[in-house]
């Protein structure tokens, strides 16, 4: 399925180019921005006929994850704005399974490794900038991470990799009150094809303090996802989380 969703990268940046090729900033600029995300796991895995629950079979229920960016804007026509994120999602839990799971069986006690760690390369273009302001593009997020189990005190253990590359579709829009630094506003990165899906959204308040701002808001990261080496990914992570940068 994520072959599927490679094979679309090409065409996405394409249609994003196309698409939006004369709106752009009207100067060079960026940001910076630190962030540290409290959030809650649920969801699944499934292989064959068998079925583990992240929370109550493999015992992942919250963490602390901090999330790194920078973007770039410029104005040359045609060519996107650049926004690199990068988060490193890799947690360890403790649970217990009793079931065969991706050939292998477990009967016990077990330590789970789950990394959902990804970069995103967001390339958009600005519709809008002023009061209002909205960009549009494409979100390619890279995944490079792992769904490991190992049954303590056995050999037996499964691994599968979750190293695959992405593309989904953008849109951030905000909202600011003239004359006060304060704004809202939302972003969403999404892709939904054949059985798969994956959605990326969060809605945020900020408020500036001339270059510096400090920003709260709600993040919720959705995968679902059939067939990763035969098994299939059912989960989420959503919770509030808190940041800090500087706009230049």
């Amino acid at each position: 399925m994520i072959k599927v969703l490679n094979r679309l990268l090409p065409v996405s940046l394409a249609v994003a180019a196309v698409a939006f090729p004369t709106a752009q900033a009207d100067v060079i600029g960026g940001s910076v921005e630190a962030s540290y995300w409290a959030a809650n796991y649920s969801g699944k895995f499934v292989s064959g006929n068998s079925t583990i629950d992240v929370e109550d079979d493999l015992g992942f229920d919250d963490g602390g994850f901090v999330e790194l960016s920078a973007s770039f804007e410029h104005p040359i026509p045609v060519l996107p704005n650049l926004r690199v994120r990068h988060i490193d999602l890799d947690e360890t839990e403790n649970g217990s399974l009793t079931t065969t799971f991706d050939g292998q069986t477990f009967s016990g006690d077990v330590t789970t490794n789950l990394d959902l760690t990804h970069t995103d390369l967001v390339l958009y273009y600005e519709i809008l900038d002023n009061y209002v302001s909205v960009d549009a593009g494409l979100d390619i997020k890279v995944f490079d991470g792992q769904l490991d189990i190992q049954q303590d005190g056995s050999s037996n253990r499964s691994t599968t990799k979750i190293d695959d590359v992405v593309p989904m579709l953008y849109v951030g829009a905000s909202v600011e009150l003239p004359l006060t630094g304060l704004s809202a506003g939302a972003d969403v990165s999404a892709i939904n094809y054949s059985d798969s899906s994956l959605t990326d959204a969060k809605i945020r308040i900020r408020q500036g303090f001339g270059p510096a701002f400090l920003e709260l808001g709600y993040r919720q990261m959705s995968i679902d996802i059939e067939d990763i080496s035969d098994v299939d990914v059912d989960s989420e992570l959503s919770g509030a989380y808190l940041s800090t940068g500087l706009d230049f």
